[in-house]
């Protein structure tokens, strides 16, 4: 798993979701055959740039969070995408950062790009296999006698059910007391044109399955978490970190709203006083 493993032959010809996303936010890490499926994306739902951009940008705002307000210096970014240099700035505060990828080539990305800074630290890791990506030596050398910062954005739709749930599951069992979750996860409740849908069907030719999910599957999977902040689960265009006041309503309304997801914090153990 922290090995320089040799890309798989369909590396360069098969879409590739990090790639196709990094298309769809002007990027310039993909290759014709993402840059052709991301075409066909936006027939259907011309929203998905912004969506992508309003996911990355919740990124750093939650990241912001984690060492201002939560006092959180140590954080496991799982599935990270990309990319990881000009677009996403670590707080001074951020001691340590683990960039975990079921990519190769995200992975592989991961260590060119980190490769002069410290604190920083890239595994390829597979959520289908949770006992292994935390025993693994990036993850197993932070310090579990102090709270964890985990982001999990835009990762879950990507997987199937068993992993999602399994996933959340061991991470609150693994995580020490105080540690918080920072999730996003694509859903079909607003989706009134049946775009999300459409979406998956584009998506299933490039051979990526997903699967955008209701606010009541993914409140189940946080059934043990606590959740912090205003609503629990909000749309990623309403978050607000936990020290602001009155949240924006947590229900989206297209076109007003085009991340078409929701986001939550929570934390494992006793709510932050």
């Amino acid at each position: 798993m922290t090995g320089h493993p040799v890309p798989p032959p369909s590396h360069f010809t098969v879409p590739s979701i990090a790639r196709v996303q990094d298309y769809l936010a002007d990027g310039m890490d993909n290759y014709l055959v993402d840059r052709e499926l991301g075409e066909i994306l936006l027939t259907v739902a011309p929203w998905l740039p912004v969506s992508v951009r309003a996911n990355r940008a919740h990124h750093q705002r939650v990241l912001d969070c984690f060492t201002r307000e939560l006092g959180i210096d140590q954080v496991i970014d799982l599935g990270c995408g990309l990319p990881h240099d000009g677009n996403r700035t670590l707080p001074d505060a951020v001691r340590r950062i683990v960039y975990v990828d079921s990519d190769w080539g995200v992975e592989a990305h991961a260590r060119m790009v980190l490769v002069e800074r410290t604190g920083t630290a890239s595994l390829l890791g597979d959520l289908a296999d949770m006992p292994a990506l935390l025993a693994a030596e990036p993850i197993s050398r932070l310090d579990r006698g102090r709270p964890i910062g985990v982001l999990l954005h835009d990762v879950l739709p990507w997987v199937d059910d068993d992993t999602a749930r399994t996933a959340v599951a061991a991470l609150h069992d693994w995580l020490p007391p105080g540690s918080v979750l920072s999730l996003t996860h694509a859903t079909d409740d607003v989706d009134r044109k049946g775009q999300m849908a459409r979406l998956s069907e584009i998506y299933e030719t490039g051979g990526i399955t997903f699967r955008p999910r209701t606010r009541e599957v993914i409140e189940a999977w946080l059934g043990s978490w606590t959740h912090l902040g205003h609503g629990g689960l909000v749309s990623t265009a309403a978050w607000q970190p936990p020290s602001c006041g009155a949240a924006r309503p947590p229900v989206m309304h297209a076109p007003l709203d085009r991340s078409h997801a929701y986001a939550v914090l929570a934390m494992t153990g006793d709510r932050i006083t």
